[in-house]
């Protein structure tokens, strides 16, 4: 699969590295989430366009916006990537399910499952703290308008 440590750039130049079940990641500058999506070849992806999972152009997906191979960013989850022809069976099979939910189903876990054939919740990657879990559901209270509103602005484009 396509290489892995890239610079955001144009959706153009990305298509001529990426190869099928690359995670392919959008930046969007004025948010704090980017989005995601699976490439599935001949220039397609597969990503959840709110509230579906659409199968789109990446120059309809992207637009005008930077783009990159990302299939390094989820290896902390010790998870082998799926052959790519089941990575896009799996994407494909969805076209058209609602998938999108605010806290837990967005883009990113979807292309995650797609890749790896499982459903992750993320934080459980990411949290480099713990918190007692007193604390843990006033900080969950408080940290979940703020993510969010930041997918609220990531998945309505």
């Amino acid at each position: 699969m396509g290489n892995t440590n890239n610079k955001f750039t144009r959706f153009d130049r990305v298509l001529m590295k990426c190869t099928t079940g690359d995670l392919l990641e959008i930046k969007y500058p004025d948010s704090t989430f980017n989005h995601w999506a699976v490439y599935i070849g001949t220039g397609y992806v597969i990503h959840v366009r709110h509230p579906w999972i659409k199968k789109e152009h990446l120059s309809a997906v992207a637009g005008n916006k930077l783009v990159r191979i990302n299939n390094d960013k989820h290896r902390v989850m010790n998870y082998p990537p799926l052959d790519p022809e089941e990575i896009v069976a799996t994407a494909e099979d969805q076209i058209g399910l609602d998938w999108y939910n605010v806290q837990f189903y967005g883009c990113e876990m979807f292309a995650i499952r797609c890749r790896y054939g499982v459903k992750v919740n993320l934080a459980d990657y990411y949290n480099k703290f713990e918190i007692d879990s007193e604390i843990g559901s006033k900080v969950t209270s408080i940290v979940n308008p703020i993510v969010m509103y930041g997918h609220q602005q990531h998945e309505y484009f």
